[in-house]
């Protein structure tokens, strides 16, 4: 069964329809039966009364009539009689079932007389010392078709008993009878007639105006917010109720949608804003092209809780690279990382020390922001010749590849998250490392989105894919990564940032 049929069977319109129609059927089969039977039964009993009438009537005008047993003149006043009442076929018959005497008339000595007819003279058959006509006579009603048989004792002229037999149908019981079949099919058809008026009402009364609530409610349910019913609504009942109450309510989500609209365009205007303003905090990679810095920094709104910072004093061949992860997401998230730049780069202005520069940032983050925020931050520096330093305050673990070996070197974290306390010292870890080397930064966005095969995308996987493209320049290393993080993720929770550093000569 397909969704239309199924969609159609589960309708309420349908359901009524359906329960409606059974019951008008009973309706009308119950009240046609009723009719008929109790009509039937007065049809009957009417039938039994006009039969015996009529036999007695028979009998009493057929008396004065002598038949000698030849189609004389008596036989035609007694056909005459008969026919009064429409019987005009008739047998007269001895004891032996001989036709004497017949309407239409047959050939003579044919004997055409039933058995059973012939056994009911034994019945009806007068006594020996009988009169001319005794009344005594015997019917057989067939009550199917309103027909009788008709069987009376009589003697001719010469005093020998024979039988009249006849078999007729009482006229007006067949009248009666095509008329109460018609009556019938009228009130048959008005019973049809008025259940499709009233199922006609019903519909306008009711389903129309569902129907229009129904159409209106999907218009409002795929997005159109100023579908509205529109009948006349002068009924005043419960329906008109509804379907004022329904414009309502759908005039007043199309007030707070739109509301809402200019207030999230007006926000994304502002959005849009603090995305520029946050990007002027971005580092340019021109002075530092010896790193061959390969860079992905993508918000996962408008604006990021990711930061990234450069830093180069020439004079003294220091190189600093820092980046770091607010809390949190969106606005909240982002004026942290203005808060993180705007202090560091006054920071180190006046102290070239990571390792000070860390401490002093925690403590920034911990006074302003009470606590309410914190970062992870980790801050690469190179000054001085096959040597690489890190503080690392609880951000992911960057690592070191030596691409002739493909040997990995990871860096733990050496404190808590900055801003978790004022007093916290951090330590700076040396590492030693061979121009070529690559260094590799990144936020937890990377190695912990979803992915649509369960669990998350992982350190181990983004290893593995730094790992297979390590030949490839740093730029392309990190759109192969996040090629594949595209590919397998089922969404994204946080900005995602990644940072590839070649190792000086």
């Amino acid at each position: 069964m397909n969704k239309s049929k199924i969609k159609t069977t589960n309708s309420l319109r349908f359901k009524i329809g359906l329960f409606y129609s059974l019951l008008a059927l009973l309706n009308i089969i119950f009240f046609t039966v009723m009719i008929f039977e109790n009509q039937s039964d007065l049809l009957l009993k009417n039938f039994q009364f006009q039969s015996e009438n009529l036999a007695n009537t028979i009998l009493a005008d057929i008396q004065t009539i002598g038949l000698s047993g030849a189609k004389d003149e008596s036989f035609e006043v007694f056909r005459k009689t008969l026919k009064l009442y429409e019987i005009t076929k008739f047998s007269i018959f001895d004891p032996e079932g001989k036709i004497i005497l017949s309407e239409p008339e047959s050939g003579p000595g044919t004997k055409e007389i039933a058995e059973d007819v012939l056994k009911k003279t034994k019945e009806v058959s007068s006594d020996k010392e009988g009169n001319l006509f005794k009344a005594r006579y015997s019917l057989d009603l067939n009550e199917s078709d309103f027909t009788v048989n008709f069987l009376l004792p009589i003697r001719l002229s010469d005093s020998k008993e024979v039988f009249l037999f006849t078999h007729f149908n009482i006229s007006t019981i067949q009248d009666r009878l095509k008329q109460l079949y018609i009556q019938v099919g009228y009130a048959v058809l008005w019973g049809i007639v008025f259940h499709i008026i009233f199922a006609i009402l019903v519909y306008r009364a009711i389903f129309k105006r569902v129907g229009s609530l129904e159409v209106a409610s999907k218009g409002m349910a795929t997005g159109n917010l100023e579908s509205r019913v529109t009948w006349d609504f002068r009924s005043n009942d419960e329906l008109d109720s509804l379907g004022k109450s329904f414009n309502l309510m759908a005039e007043e989500i199309q007030n707070k949608v739109t509301t809402i609209t200019r207030l999230n365009e007006e926000i994304n205007q502002e959005l849009q804003i603090g995305k520029e303003v946050q990007e002027l905090f971005l580092p340019s990679v021109k002075k530092f092209k010896k790193f061959n810095i390969g860079k992905l920094y993508r918000p996962m709104r408008e604006v990021s809780g990711d930061l990234y910072q450069y830093f180069q004093f020439p004079e003294n061949n220091y190189y600093g690279f820092f980046l770091a992860d607010a809390s949190g997401h969106g606005v909240s998230a982002a004026l942290v990382t203005v808060v993180m730049a705007m202090s560091l780069q006054a920071i180190m202005k006046e102290n070239h020390s990571a390792i000070q520069a860390i401490n002093q940032l925690g403590e920034v983050i911990a006074n302003r922001l009470q606590a309410s925020f914190f970062a992870t931050g980790v801050f690469v520096v190179f000054e001085e010749p096959g040597v690489v330093k890190f503080v690392n305050a609880g951000h992911n673990a960057p690592f070191i590849i030596r691409p002739s070996t493909k040997e990995i070197t990871y860096v733990d974290s050496s404190g808590p998250p900055l801003g978790m306390g004022d007093d916290i010292q951090y330590s700076l870890d040396s590492f030693p490392v061979l121009p070529g080397d690559k260094i590799i930064l990144y936020t937890d966005g990377v190695v912990e989105t979803p992915i649509k095969e369960g669990g998350l995308f992982g350190l181990e996987r983004f290893t593995e894919v730094v790992l297979e493209n390590i030949h490839l320049p740093n730029s392309e290393i990190v759109e192969k990564a996040m090629a594949l993080l595209e590919e397998k993720h089922e969404e994204y929770k946080d900005d995602v940032t990644m940072i590839v550093l070649d190792v000086p000569e």
